[in-house]
C-alpha cells in the first residue's frame, strides 16, 4: 500500500496557534456577552436567534455531508502506488447534475420559509395587543445617538429609556451619512438613511442595560458611536418621564456649580441645551438643533456652532461620550480638558472657541474645568413640580442673564463669536424696523430670533421666550446699556 507522505508542517505548533485563536473567536459568541446575539432580552432577538440556529443547523448538515464526501472519495479513491492505472475520464453526467442542482433548491426554499415568515412578522406593524406603543425617534448624528419622545415631549441623547414588557416604534432617521441601528440582545440592524426614514420596533422582556451600536461604516470614530437601551419597569419609566419635565434645583450662589453653570453657558452652552424640562422646550430643541445643523453645513471649515448632545439632567445618565466611558467626575473633567484623549474626530473640539489653542485643549484651568463637571453632574430633576418654570420674582440681573445664556454666541464688543457683537445695539436697535423702538426691536428678537437676521450672519439664535417676562426684560434693559 503506497504510504501516506508526513504533514510540510509540524502539528503541535499548529495546534498552539489554532486552539487559543478557535477559543477566543468562540467567546464572542457567548450569551453574557454585551453584543452577543444569542442571550436575547426580546421577542425580535429571540425570532432571529432561533433563525440564525435553524439555518446554521442545516448549514452544518452540508458541511458535514460535503467535507465527508470529499474525505471518503480522497482516501477511497486515492492513488495507491505508481502502477495505478489512471481511471476512465468522463465529462457531464445528467443525472448527477440534475440531483446536485435540485438539493440546493430544495435547501434553499426550506430556509426562505422561516425567513420571510420572520421578516415579514417584523417589518409588519407594531403589535396592538401589549399594551400602548411608545414612539421615539432616533437621530444619528456623527458620532453619537439623539432620541425624541414625541408623544411626551422629551429630547435626550445616548441613553433610550423603555418600558418593560411593552412595544417600541423606533422611527430611523439621519442628520448627514448613514448609520445603522443596532441592539443586538433586543432587536435587529436597521440602516439610518439621510433623508429616508426607517422604522423598526422592539420590546425588551427583561429589566436592565443593554448595549447599542452603529453597525455602518459612518466615520472615524465609527467604532465609538455607542449607546445604551435601559428597559425599565413601567413605574421607574414614568418617573424618568415625569422627571425629564423637572427643571434641576438652582446651583447655591458661591459654589463651584454656580460657578460651573456661568462658564458652561459663555463656552458651551451655543451647541448644547440643558433645559429642555418646560412647555415648549421639545419644540424649540428640535429647531435648535436644525439651526446648528444649518450654522455648521453653511462653513464646515469655519463654523463655531454645531450639532451637540442635549444634556439635559446629565447628572443621571450613566456613560459619557456616547457610550465609551462610565460617567465619573474624573472622566467628565478628561472629557472637557481634551475630548479626542477619550474619543476620535469630536466635533466639539474641532469648532468650540474654547478648544482654540495650541495643543487643542481648553482654555480653561483645572478649577473651571473641575466647576464645569460639577455642574453638569448636579443636573437631575430637582424639588419643583413637574413642568413647572422657576419665577424670578422679578429681582433679574440682566447681566447674569445674559451671561448665562448669550455669551457663547455673542460678544459685548465688536467682534464675532457665532453671532455679531452687541456693542452699541440699544442705540441701533431703534432704526433697524420702521414703527418698533429700540425696546420692541431687542424684545421681539429674543422671542422670535428668526424675525430679524443680521445679514452675513446664520440663523441659529434659539427663542428665548422660556426665559420667562422678567429674565427678557432684565436683558433687553442690559443690552441697552452696551456701547
Amino acid at each position: 500500500m503506497h504510504r501516506v507522505s508526513k504533514l510540510s508542517f509540524p502539528l503541535r505548533p499548529a495546534l498552539v496557534l489554532v486552539v487559543p485563536l478557535a477559543i477566543a473567536l468562540l467567546a464572542a459568541c457567548t450569551p453574557e456577552n454585551n453584543q452577543s446575539t444569542f442571550g436575547t432580552a426580546g421577542p425580535i432577538a429571540a425570532d432571529q436567534a432561533s433563525l440564525f440556529k435553524f439555518i446554521f443547523w442545516i448549514a452544518a448538515a452540508v458541511f458535514v455531508l460535503v467535507e465527508g464526501a470529499i474525505l471518503y472519495i480522497s482516501i477511497r479513491y486515492r492513488r495507491r502506488s505508481d502502477s495505478d492505472k489512471r481511471p476512465y475520464q468522463t465529462h457531464g453526467n445528467d443525472k448527477l447534475e440534475i440531483t446536485w442542482t435540485i438539493i440546493p433548491i430544495l435547501i434553499l426554499a426550506v430556509i426562505a420559509v422561516p425567513t420571510l415568515t420572520t421578516i415579514w412578522a417584523q417589518q409588519n406593524n407594531v403589535p396592538q395587543d401589549k399594551g400602548e406603543v411608545l414612539n421615539v425617534e432616533a437621530v444619528g448624528h456623527q458620532w453619537w445617538f439623539e432620541f425624541r419622545y414625541p408623544d411626551h415631549e422629551v429630547v435626550t441623547a445616548n441613553e433610550v429609556h423603555i418600558p418593560v414588557g411593552r412595544p417600541v416604534a423606533f422611527k430611523l432617521e439621519s442628520s448627514d451619512v448613514i448609520h445603522s441601528f443596532w441592539v443586538p440582545k433586543i432587536a435587529g440592524k436597521v440602516d439610518m438613511v439621510p433623508l429616508n426614514n426607517n422604522f423598526l420596533w422592539m420590546i425588551g422582556d427583561e429589566v436592565g442595560t443593554y448595549y447599542g451600536q452603529c453597525a455602518e461604516f459612518c466615520g472615524i470614530a465609527h467604532a465609538h458611536m455607542r449607546f445604551r437601551v435601559i428597559v425599565d419597569t413601567e413605574e421607574d419609566f414614568q418617573a424618568w418621564i415625569s422627571g425629564m419635565h423637572t427643571a434641576p434645583d438652582a446651583p447655591i450662589a458661591g459654589s463651584p456649580e454656580a460657578s460651573g453653570k456661568n462658564l458652561f453657558a459663555a463656552n458651551c452652552s451655543s451647541c448644547h441645551t440643558t433645559d429642555s424640562t418646560t412647555p415648549g422646550s421639545y419644540a424649540r430643541e428640535i429647531s435648535s438643533q436644525q439651526a446648528r445643523w444649518n450654522g455648521w453645513i453653511s462653513d464646515i471649515e469655519n463654523s463655531g456652532i454645531v450639532s451637540a448632545p442635549n444634556l439635559t439632567h446629565f447628572g443621571t445618565r450613566s456613560t459619557l461620550g456616547a457610550g465609551l466611558k462610565d460617567l465619573t467626575q474624573e472622566s467628565l473633567e478628561g472629557w472637557i480638558t481634551d475630548p479626542s484623549s477619550v474619543k476620535i474626530g469630536t466635533r466639539m473640539q474641532k469648532h468650540a472657541a474654547v478648544y482654540d489653542t495650541a495643543d487643542g485643549t481648553a482654555k480653561l484651568s483645572p478649577t473651571e474645568v473641575s466647576n464645569i463637571a460639577k455642574y453638569l453632574l448636579s443636573l437631575k430633576p430637582g424639588s419643583a413640580p413637574s413642568g413647572a418654570v422657576v419665577e424670578t420674582g422679578g429681582n433679574v440681573d440682566g447681566a447674569e442673564v445674559f451671561a448665562t445664556n448669550c455669551t457663547s454666541c455673542h460678544s459685548t464688543g465688536d467682534n464675532k463669536i457665532v453671532g455679531p457683537g452687541l456693542a452699541g445695539i440699544g442705540d441701533q436697535a431703534g432704526s433697524r424696523v420702521a414703527g418698533l423702538s429700540s425696546d420692541e426691536y431687542i424684545e421681539q428678537s429674543l422671542r422670535e430670533p428668526a424675525a430679524f437676521v443680521v445679514d452675513g450672519f446664520p440663523a441659529v439664535m434659539p427663542n428665548w421666550s422660556h426665559l420667562g417676562d422678567d429674565s427678557i426684560d432684565a436683558l433687553v434693559t442690559y443690552l441697552k446699556t452696551l456701547k
